[in-house]
């Protein structure tokens, strides 16, 4: 999972390096692209804090669940 947000990441970063100039304020599809970069990022991040726990061992570690 995260090789394939890296490709991504990768793939939007492109795109924007390559984005048509000149670049207006209201441009939406380059907002959108830098937004998806942002949001991946983001992801990306929280999956390399998780190491390699899964979001319900995560919840578990942290009390969510009784085992009792």
């Amino acid at each position: 999972m995260l090789a394939e947000l890296e490709r991504r990441i990768d793939g939007l970063s492109a795109e924007i390096r390559a984005y048509p100039t000149p670049i207006v304020r209201c441009d939406e599809q380059l907002t959108q692209l830098l937004e998806e970069r942002a949001r991946l990022t983001e992801w990306r991040r929280r999956l390399q804090e998780q190491g390699s726990c899964s979001p319900a061992a995560v919840w578990t570690n942290d009390g969510g669940f009784d085992a009792a």
